[in-house]
């Protein structure tokens, strides 16, 4: 483990176990604390790809949960208005 050269100190990655630096470069940049543990700028940035991946199934799942709404509020008799967003008895 690299010994910091100059500035704070803010705490250790939780994923590389890196001592993360206030000031030195990517790492303490974008570094973030998320459930009480430090996350440093260069993990965050290997993330992306499994946190985008993560982040277009979320929205396609309740693209998904929306059209079963829908076609339930079908069943009994309903649509939605597009202008108002309301339900109205068909």
């Amino acid at each position: 483990m690299r010994e910091p050269d100059a500035g704070t100190t803010l705490g250790k990655c939780t994923f590389c176990k890196e001592i993360i630096v206030e000031g030195n470069g990517i790492r303490s940049r974008h570094a973030t604390v998320r459930g009480g543990q430090w996350i440093c700028g260069d993990c965050v940035l290997n993330l992306k790809d499994v946190v985008f991946s993560a982040f277009l199934d979320y929205h396609a799942e309740a693209d998904r949960e929306k059209e079963d709404l829908l076609n339930k509020v079908k069943k009994y008799g309903y649509s939605v208005n597009p202008e108002t967003g309301k339900l109205q008895k068909l």
